[in-house]
């Protein structure tokens, strides 16, 4: 029995999950929170959805999951999840599969241990089958006793006892009788004529209201049926060649166009503007050159004036000098010679020559200064009248210096206002050229743009714009009359399953939809016979004598469910254990319900005669319930499955794995002597000897045939040396034809085991 397909649609969070099973010993590993649990629990759950009644909180998800499992079991697949289930193929209940074949977080304990056992030995096989026939058939000779089915003897003693018997029956003879009382005095006779009145009733209404929803249906043919026309004419009528999107774009062509020539007359009047001012500044250029030109022509006379003012002044700097000391000594000339004639006068002959010496050399000093102040008169009044030449207005040297700075600052500020006014016209001219530029640019986009558009009106014969709005607003009117035909036609009888069907498709499934409509539909009827407000009024009438129908029907219904719980209490009373013949209802009626209380009666007066049997066959039933007890130690052995699983998986360390039938517990044998349980085992080993017993008890189950472990993290506290033990054990149980799904969060798996075991690992991503 192995899984060879897994495909889960929906469960929870958990993505779309689709696998197919192909290695015996597989890995599917993603980190917490990846989805690995829940994956588990929607096979689980397609495999058998009464699982939670075994594994308690299996549903993480409030939902049963979509999708199947396919399980091959004898050669033969099976799809479980639309209905089939696990148990539908193989004789294994929720408890087997959950104590057995399912392994979550390392919980590796039976639950309901014993009870478990018995039921696998139950379903394994008929152990001591002649023996019990044999104790049976003496139960029904001498204790007037019925065969028990199965072979769960333990509790035959409550199921067979005269005492619980006789007591049952004489309770349920006094609770018939008083059910008697009560079906007289609520007049069920009555009840059930009403029923047969309101049935026909009911029937001549369903009667009618059936025309009347043959005629809607007729009424419904003919309306759709237009809308089909409308459809068919739409879609002939469509004009492909225009559409919405090209008279956008013919729109937003032409107003490029009329955008292109406003910024074309734009540029145009700006580049007026520019070669306007262009001319002024030209203008005013020529003007600042006629005033330029006159001082530039005198600038080299100027700089031979202020050459020569230099020079005079070099030559001639203390001329100016020179005439305050002519003066003086003049004065002390005429002194020393006038005091010197003075001093010889008086007799005093060494001042006088002193004196007429002083007045000598001043004479000549005098002399001296006056031809030099001579010259420097002569050329500074060359220095003048050149300057006056070079048109300089000034009368005097000194003014020279300041008309030279005067002219020149003139001449610099006219000589940089040309030059400002050149660049202006040079800045000018880039513009105008730009502007010529980007005329150009418009001028080729708006031709451009006006090709586009004559392309596009051409291509659809369209003689403006105007003319194909108008052909784009006719198309839309039709697709509006046939997406309205479309959407009552879609929501009354659907669309073909293809994802985009075309509309010859839809036209012809719409087509078989409506003549499937009335296929069925009787033709005698017309659509004109309909009439909403009757067919209104019998639905309501209807509805009332459904109710009505409904309520008899409990009624009534409570009264045969009565009969029937009364007729179960009898059979299950199993009298023929203590009659000769069984107790039965002879008719479901208040009649049979008081024979049987006098059957009854009989039954209680048979079982105190027998009473004293039924407590002698009681103690054979002990003695059954023993050897059922032995049959659970059967299921283990030193010689069994488990025992070779156990002594692989612990790598010979125990010998034996048994089962103590009177503590009702596993039991397993050490180094041939010694003898130990679960609760003396570590916690390691003890998930090792259940896993054990899981093999073992899966191959009785299976009758040998290797099946599958639904593992989720099964060795989740181990340490790194037994989870390698206890994925050798598995890699063996694989290479024996067992199937292994392991489901892990534990890298060391993920990575490290699925590499070493070379193991197909289906990696999971975490949930979004």
């Amino acid at each position: 029995m192995k899984l060879t397909d897994i495909q889960i649609d929906r469960y929870g969070p958990l993505p779309r999950f689709t696998h197919e099973c192909g290695d015996n010993f597989e890995v599917f590993y993603g980190p917490n929170e990846s989805g690995k649990t829940l994956l588990l629990e929607a096979v689980l759950k397609l495999l058998e959805p009464d699982i939670e009644s075994a594994i308690p909180h299996v549903s993480r998800v409030d939902e049963s999951p979509s999708g199947h499992v396919v399980v091959e079991t004898g050669g033969t697949e099976q799809k479980l999840g639309d209905g089939s289930v696990l148990s539908d193929l193989v004789d294994l209940s929720p408890q087997h599969l959950r104590n057995i074949f399912v392994i979550r977080d390392s919980d590796l304990q039976l639950r309901d241990e014993h009870e478990f056992y018995d039921s696998v030995t139950q379903q394994i096989g008929d152990l001591h089958t002649n023996e019990i026939d044999a104790i049976q058939s003496r139960l029904v000779k001498h204790g007037r006793l019925t065969s028990v089915s199965g072979r769960g003897l333990s509790s035959a003693r409550s199921r067979s006892n005269a005492a619980d018997v006789r007591d049952q029956a004489d309770d349920l003879a006094v609770d018939i009788q008083e059910y008697i009382a009560d079906a007289e005095a609520n007049d069920i006779a009555a009840a059930e004529r009403e029923v047969v009145a309101v049935t026909t009733e009911l029937q001549r209404c369903e009667d009618e209201l059936e025309t009347q929803e043959a005629a809607e249906t007729w009424d419904t043919h003919a309306t759709l049926t237009e809308r089909l026309t409308t459809y068919r004419e739409a879609i002939e009528q469509l004009d492909d060649e225009v559409s919405q999107s090209t008279l956008r774009e013919l729109e937003q062509l032409n107003r490029e166009i009329v955008a292109a020539e406003d910024e074309i007359e734009d540029l145009e009047n700006k580049r007026s503007s520019l070669r306007e001012e262009r001319t002024q500044l030209k203008t005013e250029k020529d003007s600042v050159e006629a005033e330029l030109a006159p001082l530039e022509a005198r600038a080299d006379d100027i700089d031979e004036v202020e050459q020569a003012l230099a020079s005079f002044r070099e030559s001639h700097g203390e001329a100016v000098g020179a005439s305050r000391g002519m003066r003086f000594a003049k004065y002390t000339a005429l002194v020393g010679l006038g005091l010197g004639g003075v001093a010889a006068i008086v007799g005093s002959t060494i001042a006088g020559i002193l004196l007429a010496v002083i007045g000598a050399i001043a004479a000549g000093w005098y002399g001296l200064q006056h031809r030099s102040v001579a010259d420097a008169e002569r050329e500074q009044e060359q220095v003048l009248q050149q300057a006056q030449d070079a048109g300089l207005d000034v009368t005097t040297t000194d003014e020279i210096g300041p008309a030279i700075r005067a002219f020149r600052d003139e001449l610099a500020g006219l000589q940089d206002r040309r030059n400002e006014l050149e660049r202006q016209i040079e800045v000018k001219d880039e513009l105008i050229d730009e502007r010529n530029d980007d005329l150009e640019t418009e001028r080729e986009e708006r031709r451009s743009n006006q090709e586009k558009k004559q392309t596009l009106l051409q291509e659809v014969d369209a003689a403006d714009i105007e003319e194909y709005r108008e052909r784009v607003t006719a198309q839309e009117a039709l697709e509006r009359k046939r997406d309205q035909a479309a959407q009552s036609l879609t929501d009354a009888l659907g669309t073909p399953s293809t994802t985009a069907p075309d509309p010859e498709a839809k036209l012809e499934y719409w087509e078989s939809e409506l003549d499937a409509m009335v296929a069925d539909v009787d033709e005698s009827v017309d659509a004109d016979e309909y009439d909403p407000d009757r067919l209104a009024t019998l639905s309501e009438q209807q509805e009332e004598l459904t109710q009505r129908r409904d309520e008899l029907t409990e009624q009534l219904e409570t009264h045969d469910r009565r009969l029937r719980e009364f007729d179960e209490r009898i059979q299950a009373l199993a009298a023929e254990s203590f009659l000769d013949e069984s107790v039965s209802l002879p008719s479901r009626s208040i009649e049979g319900l008081q024979d049987v209380v006098h059957d009854l009666n009989q039954l209680v007066e048979q079982i105190e005669r027998d009473a004293d049997i039924a407590r002698e066959v009681l103690d054979i039933f002990d003695g059954i319930e023993a050897e059922e007890e032995q049959k659970i130690t059967d299921l283990f052995g030193t010689e069994s499955r488990a025992t070779d699983v156990f002594q692989a998986i612990t790598d010979d360390r125990y010998t034996g794995v048994t089962y103590d039938a009177d503590e009702r517990v596993l039991q397993v044998h050490r180094d041939g002597q010694e003898v130990l349980t679960p609760k003396q085992l570590s916690h390691g080993t003890t998930e090792q000897l259940y896993f054990s017993a899981r093999v073992g008890l899966a191959e009785q189950l299976l009758s040998s045939e290797p099946g599958f472990f639904l593992l989720d993290d099964a060795f989740l506290p181990a340490d790194r040396t037994r989870l390698q033990e206890g994925f050798d054990v598995l890699r063996e149980l694989a290479d024996d034809g067992w199937q292994i799904l392991y489901f892990t969060a534990k890298d060391e798996v993920g990575n490290d085991l699925v590499e070493t075991h070379d193991l197909h690992c289906r990696m999971l991503d975490p949930l979004s």
